[in-house]
């Protein structure tokens, strides 16, 4: 299962790679129907589905699937608590939940916390070991927490500068350049990510529960 799965890139990835069965949660409806149809381009309909749901309100029975994972997506829910606790209900005993998502290594100040909302609707954030709390509150034996921040900082510079040639060559082709709220959030989350005021985190855990 994953939360937030969008269009279902890594959905279908995932399938493809190592031919796994993955079931997407994704809010938007025309997501969903977007990513049945790029599934169905690439023959993996048998393997992948992108259904309508609230990670908050998971529409999946209890302990029905392996792992769940998740991609930068949770800062984004406004009860974390929940969604971690519904991704507990839906494993296995022995499953995995592996995600990846923000960490504040630092308050941010409130122009910030505006501007995160504003651009990428940022609902709230925590440091490593509140997050890893937050997991372990849920119900999972945490197996690791990995401060990602080094490696996003690298990351993201890249990823910032194709993102700014994609605006300038979009403006003499008459076309949309993208979302300025979110271009302006974005860059500013960069230096902050660069600074080691925000960063990123990846944690494992398990379902213990007794089969």
């Amino acid at each position: 299962m994953r939360g937030s799965a969008g269009l279902g890139g890594p959905a279908r990835y995932l399938a493809h790679r190592f031919g796994a069965d993955v079931t997407g949660i994704e809010l938007t409806p025309v997501r969903v129907k977007g990513a049945e149809e790029l599934t169905r381009r690439v023959g993996l309909q048998n393997y992948v589905r992108v259904i309508e749901g609230n990670v908050m309100q998971v529409p999946l029975p209890d302990k029905s699937v392996d792992v769940v994972i998740n991609q930068e997506a949770l800062l984004h829910v406004p009860d974390r608590e929940r969604a971690l606790g519904e991704a507990y209900r839906i494993l296995r005993p022995g499953g995995r939940i592996v995600f990846t998502d923000w960490v504040a290594h630092r308050p941010l100040s409130i122009a910030d916390k505006k501007l995160m909302w504003q651009g990428m609707a940022v609902a709230s954030l925590y440091d490593l070991q509140d997050y890893a709390e937050l997991v372990r509150k849920a119900g999972f034996t945490i197996f690791s927490v990995e401060d990602l921040t080094a490696d996003w900082g690298i990351i993201l510079k890249h990823r910032l500068a194709m993102y700014q040639k994609l605006r300038v060559e979009a403006e003499p082709a008459g076309t949309p350049a993208g979302h300025d709220a979110f271009y302006e959030s974005y860059m500013r989350f960069v230096d902050l990510v660069n600074a080691e005021v925000l960063g990123g985190g990846r944690f494992t855990g398990e379902n213990s529960d007794c089969p």
